[in-house]
């Protein structure tokens, strides 16, 4: 295995841990209800707040490189995501709680904008899809493993370990990262030393927020499935934990289906016939789970076929801008995704309440993917005019 592979092994173990912590609060929601009495918009809100620094400091982040090393800002990221946790995990009230969840934020921020571009780095020209899918598959990734992993540690020990869980896994891909990533060839990094200088042209900035914009709305889609897609289940008639599970392999069928996305378009040059049915599937199957027609079926149809564009989504990001301004591009390109990602969760909550039906939520979550495709689309419009 090439240098390359490893080093994206490497990535990709350490930022499952980034999903694993996110969804611990989605995952003991049902023993935060109980125990402490949080309403399903107060959920939503601890579920956002995990995104909401990086509406302030995705930006600042991106400019971070012009001093420190990705693997410095990363490993930070990490620590920053492991402290949040622990202080959730001794908190019991809902203040306290959004601060912790703050700090994971904050560390998400560092994270994902430096996890992105250290992967393009060492991929640019080269299969950079395929690799961009398998960084982004650890995130419904480590989503996954919470909805197997902490509901069991939260019924049998408590909410509080199956967060301290997290923070755990946090830590120790501190430790991976810290010893293990190297920078990619000299070459590289140098043209990446001088990157940081630069700005970006206003034709960068335009396709850049568009790229953005059709990867925010994607993952917005994404975490409304997540946060109400089992509560939509549970209405229909089936079980808390049939419910859990089912979402839960949703999510497995999420990551086959990114991989299998970005390589079929980077093998076959299919990436505009992928989107189109990636996005028509994401938004038919989570309107019809509102409407009560084979949700467990449509939930798993979701993941296998709905979910098979990140990949290739995500990649416009080095179309949008040059290898020389890459990190102060991905720090625009982040913002964008938390500031438009953030609310998603809270709306969904509050839709659910003022509705008393989560499958309202859901169809939320449809109109958000359709948005994704059209920027997709759009995107490719704007890029071929340069």
């Amino acid at each position: 295995m090439s240098n390359r592979w490893l080093i994206l092994l490497l990535l990709f173990v350490s930022r499952l841990a980034m999903g694993f912590q996110f969804q611990s609060i989605g995952s003991v929601s049902v023993q935060l209800s109980k125990d402490i009495g949080f309403s399903n918009t107060e959920i939503g809100a601890l579920i956002g707040i995990f995104m909401l620094p990086g509406v302030f400091l995705a930006f600042p982040s991106g400019l971070l490189g012009r001093w420190l090393s990705d693997k410095l800002i990363v490993a930070t990221g990490l620590l920053c995501l492991s402290i949040g946790g622990i202080v959730v995990f001794l908190s019991a009230d809902l203040l306290l709680m959004s601060v912790g969840r703050f700090i994971c934020g904050a560390g998400f921020v560092l994270s994902t904008v430096y996890f992105t571009k250290m992967t393009i780095d060492w991929f640019q020209g080269r299969e950079l899809a395929t690799a961009l899918s398998i960084l982004i598959v650890s995130w419904p990734g480590g989503i996954a493993l919470s909805q197997v992993i902490h509901p069991y540690i939260a019924v049998n020990f408590g909410w509080q370990w199956a967060i301290s869980a997290a923070s755990i896994f946090c830590l120790v891909a501190v430790f991976a990262i810290s010893v293990l990533y190297r920078v990619p060839l000299k070459e590289l990094a140098e043209a990446n030393s001088q990157a940081q200088t630069k700005h970006l042209t206003n034709w960068e900035w335009l396709k850049t927020s568009v790229a953005a914009w059709s990867w925010s709305f994607y993952n917005a889609g994404y975490l409304v499935f997540l946060s109400f897609a089992a509560r939509a289940l549970q209405e229909s008639g089936i079980s808390n934990s049939y419910a859990a599970n089912t979402v839960g392999a949703a999510s497995f069928l999420t990551m086959i289906s990114i991989l299998t996305g970005g390589f079929v378009a980077d093998k076959f040059n299919i990436s505009r016939s992928v989107i189109s049915l990636s996005s028509s599937v994401a938004v038919l199957t989570l309107l019809t789970i509102s409407f009560g027609y084979s949700p467990i079926i449509l939930c798993c149809i979701f993941g296998a076929i709905g979910m098979s564009s990140g990949g290739i989504i995500i990649a416009l990001s080095g179309q949008a801008m040059a290898p020389e301004r890459r990190a102060y591009g991905m720090g625009v390109y982040q913002t964008w995704f938390f500031l438009l990602s953030a609310p998603a969760p809270l709306v969904g909550g509050w839709l659910y309440d003022l509705t008393g039906r989560a499958n309202t939520a859901l169809m939320f979550g449809a109109s958000l993917f359709a948005l994704s495709g059209v920027f997709y689309f759009t995107f490719l419009k704007i890029n071929a005019r340069n």
